[in-house]
């Protein structure tokens, strides 16, 4: 008896647990089969990076704790189409965008660094990613040119920037051919991206409806197999997925999102399992998939169809690109060619620190973070340094940045050091500062626009600030989780905090990117003119350093968040709890039929 409810117990969690089909006869043919190798959010890590996505320094290589880099992801691609060759199964590798800004490399080259090693990769097809219009349409039109493979994006509304339209590799969707059987790539991109790059003149439709759209096209052209390729974030993917009946996969990027089904295999925290699986009213099942970012791991999903085009059988795992992983020669060889200006960049010592600095997206898009007071307040240097405030110490107290202008930490080395090229790698965007008299209550509204964007995949409207004290309690709606204000006053003998008044002006300053409205934020009344301050926000950090010996820059509480449960975790939870439970009694029952 007992052996028969041990069998019954593995059958159970291996139902749980494990398999994943659609809702179609179990024995379906598979005439179909393939691999997707998919990456996002690489933000220009050419080089191998440390555990955070960060610089890796010569200690940790020599610990051998150093992650991906394009040379490393090559290898894998490489090594799966060479396996493919042989007869294995065939492989798609697809990339969801954000290749642009995130190091030096990217600051000093640009586009054409980006088109040279994604073409080195050789990706099926590609999305646009919001990083891709950093510069502009015109910075990214010579990438658009210069690539040598589909840049798939279908709701992008080009009538007001005609010139990408006649670039040669943008396209609405793409159709892929595996082993004889067509595949159509969709791609989008979230509409979010008109608020997070300014100036701007583009348009977007709706992800859902113009995939629908485009969907449609490809199915009447006899394409059955469609894999929906994008960049507008976790939520929305699953949104995409649910919607959108004729979409068989989703490969999404934007929100950063670590994926993973069981112990996670570094510092990463899973935030869904890989794959994410959302059923749609008919009954079939979509994955999501996302590779978190950086270059640090490589989706891989494995997918089985029947003749007619629906999936039957899917699985998969991200791969960790960790020091075990080759990288490729010919990679890093090229790499060599654009090195020079960066090591100018790497001995270039600005500063000291006695800790690490945390630029981490996890942490400062959604908490007070250090490298956030740190260049918050070296703002509040630059200004003081103008020597603007009369008789007392400044006329403008408080700064504001983005959370998602922060790009990356800075670790601690043996020496302390902090160099130029850490400092682009956090502020690579350099933007110039600005002086702004803002009410009370155009302040307050600020913060609670903060507080809902730390809740979307679009989570680098959270705010970091110097001269403020604030309280977010998620309990509340929207429109009131700020609970408690308190400013720093400028026009006083010495520096203090008292509560924030709606009526009362104050100057405040801010980067040109928040300032021009980006990120939704609108700081900027009516009546009103920003001064251009002597220094951007680069110069600013780089001077607050230089005229310091060292820094250790704390968390101090400028940020109290008081959460409320969050919603959806229950479900992952509950079957995380079953497959435990189930585990735990089936090794019960095995010691006891010993």
């Amino acid at each position: 008896m007992a052996k028969v409810v041990l069998y019954f117990l593995v059958l159970c969690a291996v139902l749980v647990c494990q398999s994943r089909a659609n809702p179609i006869d179990a024995k379906a043919f598979v005439a179909t089969e393939f691999l997707v190798l998919h990456n996002n959010d690489m933000h220009s890590r050419f080089e191998q990076t440390n555990v955070n996505g960060g610089k890796c320094l010569p200690e940790d290589a020599d610990s051998n704790k150093c992650y991906g880099g394009f040379a490393r992801v090559a290898h894998e691609v490489r090594r799966f189409r060479e396996d493919a060759t042989k007869g294995g199964t065939p492989v798609i590798y697809l990339n969801a965008g954000d290749t642009y800004t995130g190091t030096p490399w990217f600051t000093v080259f640009k586009d054409n660094i980006s088109a040279a090693f994604l073409n080195k990769l050789q990706p099926d097809a590609i999305s646009l990613g919001n990083h891709e219009f950093d510069e502009k349409i015109e910075g990214l039109l010579p990438f658009l040119n210069k690539v040598e493979f589909p840049v798939v994006t279908c709701n992008l509304d080009l009538s007001k920037a005609p010139e990408m339209s006649r670039t040669k590799h943008l396209k609405n969707s793409t159709v892929l051919e595996v082993n004889g059987t067509k595949v159509g790539v969709i791609g989008y991109l979230t509409p979010d991206t008109k608020f997070l790059i300014t100036p701007n003149t583009l348009e977007f439709k709706d992800e859902i409806e113009s995939i629908n759209e485009e969907a449609a096209k490809l199915k009447a052209q006899g394409i059955n197999i469609l894999i929906a390729l994008g960049h507008s974030g976790y939520q929305t993917d699953q949104k995409i997925a649910a919607n959108c009946p004729e979409i068989d996969v989703v490969i999404g990027g934007h929100s950063h999102s670590f994926l993973y089904s069981g112990k996670e295999p570094d510092a990463e925290h899973s935030e869904g399992p890989y794959p994410t699986v959302v059923k749609q009213k008919s009954g079939k099942e979509v994955p999501v998939v996302q590779a978190y970012a950086y270059t640090k791991y490589l989706g891989k999903l494995h997918l089985q169809f029947d003749k007619d085009g629906n999936l039957i059988e899917f699985d998969g795992t991200p791969i960790l690109l960790d020091a075990s992983v080759q990288r490729e020669k010919d990679v890093l060889e090229l790499l060599e060619v654009y090195r020079p200006n960066i090591t100018n960049l790497e001995n270039t010592i600005v500063g000291h620190t006695k800790v690490q600095l945390d630029g981490r997206s996890t942490v400062c898009r959604s908490v007070e973070c250090n490298l956030g007071n740190l260049v918050a307040d070296s703002m509040i240097y630059a200004r003081v340094a103008e020597d603007q405030g009369g008789a007392y110490w400044t006329d403008a107290p408080i700064a504001i940045m983005n959370g998602g202008g922060i790009r990356s930490g800075i670790d601690k080395r043996s020496d302390g050091s902090i160099t130029e090229n850490d400092v682009l790698s956090v502020l690579p965007f350099k933007n110039k500062l600005f002086v702004v008299n803002i009410s009370g209550k155009r302040l307050r509204d600020t913060l609670e626009l903060s507080a809902i964007k730390r809740t979307k995949d679009s989570s680098g409207g959270f705010l970091q600030f110097s001269g403020l004290h604030v309280v977010y309690d998620y309990h509340n709606e929207e429109g009131s989780r700020v609970v408690s204000v308190e400013v720093r006053c400028g026009e006083c003998e010495m520096p203090d905090y008292e509560p924030l008044n709606d009526s009362k002006t104050y100057k405040i300053i801010s980067t040109e990117f928040l300032v021009n409205g980006g990120d939704q934020h609108s700081l900027v009344e009516n009546g009103t003119e920003p001064i251009l301050m002597k220094w951007g926000d680069k110069e600013a950090l780089v001077e607050y350093l230089k005229h310091r010996d060292f820094i250790y820059p704390e968390l101090e509480g400028r940020i109290e968040v008081i959460e409320s449960t969050s919603p959806g975790s229950g479900a992952s939870e509950t079957r995380s709890f079953i497959c435990l439970t189930l585990a735990s009694l089936v090794m019960f029952f095995l010691r006891s039929i010993q």
